[in-house]
């Protein structure tokens, strides 16, 4: 019997609970990914990190992916402190780790690196990045669309990370530390359902118009498929050489 590789699933936020009854839990999202990518290799171990829960020790997993959340990776609350000091962890056991939107910038913050809310505004929707390297099937010079909800952002990034996408809205889109980290501004793990289910709750924060050109793009082309992929191979262990796919 081939063993399946353990996914660890630091979970820092969750659904509205009336999202969960259309789309399930945060932690179906990112399963979801990995079995389009990998389908039946992997076995799941959920934290609920928000609440308390963190794993006993970094050997626990293969590897681990940090979700996005609603808090910001500056607040001071206790559980963030914790997954700081185990990002820190996982780091000096290179472990192989992903963050993903609040996990990108926590483990930047946590590293060394610097979060601010953005002078700039919201980012929403699937703005362009430029590739700034070859990756994961990406070249280049390519545009990577990829829908995103965020107002902070890396500001300065941890020593040691080197850029793989950025653009004038967000410099730090895309980054990786060796061949053990990845970190994506952007929400691969996302669906169009479940996007407007999540602007529809933005309506009182930010402008309608905004929010209206980033529905009215929702089904455009995007690279969610190859960017999943990517982060899949990435958590395998098969670092970020993949040539495209069609």
């Amino acid at each position: 019997m081939v063993l399946k590789r353990r996914l660890g699933i630091l979970l820092c936020d969750e659904h509205h609970p009336d999202s969960i009854k259309n789309f399930g839990t945060f932690d179906n999202d990112y399963k979801a990914m990995v079995e389009a990518v990998m389908p039946g290799q992997w076995q799941y171990s959920v934290w609920r990190c928000y609440e308390g829960s963190f794993p006993s020790s970094v050997d626990s997993c293969d590897a681990w992916i940090i979700s996005g959340s609603k808090s910001a990776a500056y607040d001071s609350d206790p559980w963030i402190q914790q997954i700081k000091s185990l990002v820190v962890e996982l780091e000096q056991s290179q472990a192989l780790l992903v963050g993903i939107c609040f996990g990108h910038q926590l483990i930047h913050q946590a590293l060394g690196g610097e979060v601010k809310k953005f002078s700039g505004g919201w980012g929403l929707g699937a703005y362009p990045v430029n590739a700034t390297a070859d990756f994961g099937g990406f070249r280049s010079g390519d545009a990577i669309r990829i829908l995103a909800v965020h107002q902070d952002q890396v500001i300065n990034t941890a020593p040691g990370f080197s850029l793989l996408a950025t653009s004038d809205f967000c410099e730090n889109a895309i980054t990786r530390k060796g061949s053990s980290i990845l970190t994506w501004q952007a929400h691969p793990e996302f669906v169009d359902g479940f996007f407007r289910d999540v602007c529809s709750r933005l309506r009182e924060t930010i402008e309608d118009r905004l929010i209206d050109k980033v529905l009215d793009d929702i089904g455009l082309p995007d690279d969610r498929v190859q960017a999943g992929r990517a982060i899949v191979h990435f958590l395998a262990g098969n670092g970020l050489t993949l040539q495209k796919f069609e």
